[in-house]
């Protein structure tokens, strides 16, 4: 065996070796590579780096198109209408949706199914037709069983039930926040360890008056942890708004317990005083 037929038989080597590279890279779905860009949308979007996730969830969007054009599916064009979500791209977005619902959710991708139809209420929503948009809500808030849905699902019924209440009377205005509440706690009862639902009941029992339950549950979302830093620090501004309140409105011998109590929790959050989180400080 000479040196030139060991360079022939290693050239040959190398050739086989970029095609099954090239044939392996060109595997890559591009709905993986959509859900991987969305993904990375997210995690931009939590740390407020709108920027790199407005970059992200468009190259999700290039690639779900991608995988379209090839291989139209139910979870392609969802991942599309989610991306497009996250653009405000509405109509696109409720376009996405409602494509994926003619494809079809086969048995396993119930999750897909509950995403698509989440999306379809919020592009609802924003596009004016806010009643439809509630029943996509209520019912999600009823059937779903996947976390991440429920809580956008119960964001955006709260919101838009604390924001119709503005022209009810008080009586009325009652009824609505404690079947509000109601239905929040139940979620709750689905995953106690879920800090958002916590956060959502802080605002619900704020909106009652009860400070007191208000700042528990404020609490307790804390230290369960919340989804993005936005909500923390939301959170945090209503422990000190329910710590104002208190203040208010509390007799000599409660105040001095709840105070108490409130000076316990802030230093163990490394609280620089009672009104200025550690995030202020840093």
């Amino acid at each position: 065996m000479n040196l030139k037929f060991l360079r022939e038989k290693h050239t040959k080597k190398m050739i086989l070796a970029s095609i099954f590279w090239f044939f392996c890279s060109s595997c890559v779905s591009h709905l993986e590579e959509a859900k991987s860009y969305f993904t990375q949308g997210q995690k931009y979007s939590r740390l407020s780096q709108s920027e790199k996730a407005t970059a992200a969830y468009k190259r999700a969007i290039e690639e779900a198109e991608r995988e379209l054009s090839h291989h139209p599916s139910s979870q392609a064009f969802t991942v599309k209408g989610m991306a497009a979500l996250n653009l405000g791209l509405w109509q696109e977005a409720e376009e996405s949706f409602l494509s994926a619902f003619v494809y079809g959710f086969e048995k396993g991708e119930e999750w897909a199914g509950q995403v698509s139809l989440l999306g379809l209420g919020i592009s609802l929503l924003e596009t004016g037709l806010e009643e439809t948009a509630l029943e996509v809500f209520s019912y999600l808030l009823d059937k779903s069983k996947f976390i991440p849905v429920l809580s956008v699902a119960a964001q955006n019924f709260a919101e838009y039930t604390l924001r119709t209440m503005d022209g009810m009377e008080e009586k009325e205005k009652n009824k609505t926040i404690t079947r509000l509440l109601a239905r929040i706690q139940r979620l709750t009862r689905k995953d106690m360890s879920f800090g958002y639902f916590h956060y959502l009941q802080s605002q619900i029992y704020s909106h009652l008056a009860d400070y007191q339950r208000s700042f528990e549950e404020a609490a307790m979302a804390r230290e369960l942890g919340l989804p993005s830093v936005n909500i923390f620090r939301d959170n945090d501004r209503q422990i000190i708004f329910c710590f104002r309140k208190l203040k208010e409105n509390l007799g000599r011998q409660k105040w001095e317990e709840f105070q108490s109590l409130y000076r316990q929790w802030i230093e163990k959050w490394n609280w620089k005083d009672p009104e200025t989180p550690d995030w202020k400080t840093r």
